[in-house]
Order: C-alpha cells, then structure tokens, then sequence
C-alpha cells in the first residue's frame, strides 16, 4: 500500500520520521536505505511518498522524496513559504541589517518576507520612519504593540496552506512572536504542541505544528541564518533590494553594482540611504568572500 498524496514529513529524530497523511493521521516511517546511497536526508517539511514497511514498531518506509521548493541546512526544513520577521522599534534598537540580510535570504530560496515591526506603541514616530524606509522594497508590513495581537483575517491569511516560520531579533522573544501570529497567550520554546492540544515537547528538533489550514515551524534558528549557508552568489544579493532591481538596465554599464560606478544610475532609485548602506556593505562580504575562495 502506498500513500501518493499530500504525506510530510513533520518531525525526525533519531532517523524515525513522523508523517502526517492526507487524512490528518500521524504515522511513524524510516527511510529506504536507497537515500544514504544517494547521499539524501529526508527533512522535516519534506513532502513524500510512503509504503508499508511490515514493522509493527515503525509500519511505514519513506520510498521517495517529492521535489522540494527550497531547503535549510540549519535549521534543517524544506518547502518553507513565508517568513515572518519580527524587529522591535525600541528595546531593543531594530537590528535593519538582520532585517535586510534575511530578506536577501528569503529572496534567494523563494520565501515570502513579512516584516513584523513590533512595541509600535513605545515609539509611533520611530515606526513611521521605519515604515518609510521599506515601503519602496515592495514588502508587505504589519505592525503590532505590546498589547495588540494581529487581526484574525491577517493570520488566516498568512497561514492559507503555506509552511511558516519565525524570526527575530535577540530581546524579542519567540514566545510573543508566535502571540503575535497565532494569538495564543504564553506560549513557551517547548510549550507549543500544548497550545495546539499536541504532547509537549522540549527538545531542540525543528517540527511542524498543524495551525489553521498550513503549518508553523517551530525553531528558534532562523535568526542565526548566514548568507554563506545557502549558497548565495555575489549577484543575490541585489535580490534583497528590489529597489536596485527596478533600475536595471539604466546604468553606463550592464554589469554597475550601483557602488558609485561611472553612469550609475541610483538617483533614480527609491531606495532609502540606509537600505543602500546595508546592501554595499553585503556586496562587499560577499566580494570578499568571492576573492577569498577564488570565486
């Protein structure tokens, strides 16, 4: 018996693999050994194909893995849809380069950013500025104060049958990030499968919580994500910047980086003096990076 529809996997450890069937039903599964010869993991959001393994302690084998969207190495998780970064207006300062370097990563793998500014209410006029400086980027903003969870239509939306994870600044706290979307109240690192009326758990494995009509990953490692981690190439980081992106074609030469080059054409571009700051100093990592490895 083999199961073709939508199965994914929602949690590994130990090389045994929880799968949610299309009917909702959780099931235990291994791998075929066929995956270490191609040198392939199976990993958490992986959809697959399953078929009875004849082991009544783990029943199902994984007998194939479905093309994936994208894929992290750390924190570990595939076909992920949208990520929701959440930076503090004030306490702490709003860390724009975390900001900016995880939307040049979302960029690169097919991610949909949001932008979460949160304590809008210690600062309304920091917001503002805040606002004005990403509202040329083209990326959707929300805004909540301390007390304030998001509107319900927003969160439905923002979970339609897509795979969602969480990001923020350190000082943040992931328990108010996922307030914030979900609305559930308390909720802790580890307290929220109870949240979702699922057994608690308190490891550090990334997992996959049913939430609305898709899913919200629970790892904290977003944060820490590097651009050298998902192999991104000089030429991405132009695609954090879609500002720089609409001038395309303007400038002397084809090839301009828009770092002051003869006949560059960045008065034409509306992007602000910060965003243009942070995506040079990235350009320049990434030269550096480049001439380093030979690149």
């Amino acid at each position: 018996m083999t199961h073709n529809g939508e199965c994914r996997i929602i949690k590994g450890v130990g090389g045994e693999y929880t799968i949610l069937l299309p009917d909702k039903e959780e099931v235990l599964a291994k791998p075929r050994g066929v995956f270490r010869k191609r040198n392939m993991k199976p990993t958490v959001g992986d959809y697959c194909q399953i078929e009875k393994s004849g082991d009544p302690d783990i029943p199902y084998t994984i007998s194939e893995i479905m093309p994936r969207k994208n894929i992290l190495i750390r924190p570990s998780v595939a076909n992920i849809d949208v990520l929701v970064i959440a930076i503090s207006v004030v306490d702490p300062d709003p860390d724009l380069k975390l900001l900016d370097k995880l939307i040049i990563i979302c960029k690169k793998l097919d991610i949909e950013p949001i932008i979460l500014f949160t304590k809008t209410d210690l600062d309304p006029e920091k917001v503002e500025v805040l606002e004005e400086e990403y509202k040329s980027a083209g990326i959707r903003i929300l805004t909540s104060s301390k007390e304030e969870t998001l509107p319900d239509e927003v969160i439905e939306e923002i979970f339609h049958e897509r795979t969602v994870g969480i990001a923020g600044q350190s000082g943040v706290g992931k328990s108010t990030l996922c307030h914030k979307l979900t609305g559930m109240d308390h909720i802790e690192v580890g307290d929220i499968s109870d949240r979702l009326k699922r057994g608690k758990h308190t490891t550090r494995h990334v997992e996959l919580f049913p939430y609305r009509s898709g899913f919200l990953i629970d790892t904290p490692g977003f944060s820490s994500l590097d651009i050298g981690e998902v192999g991104l190439e000089l030429e991405d980081v132009i695609g954090g910047y879609p500002e720089l992106l609409a001038i395309s074609g303007k400038c002397r030469f084809m090839d301009c980086r828009h770092k002051g080059e003869l006949g560059c054409k960045i008065e034409e571009s509306t992007i602000s003096d910060g965003r243009l700051s942070r995506y040079r100093e990235f350009l320049d990592i990434m030269i550096e990076k480049s001439k380093r490895y030979g690149k």
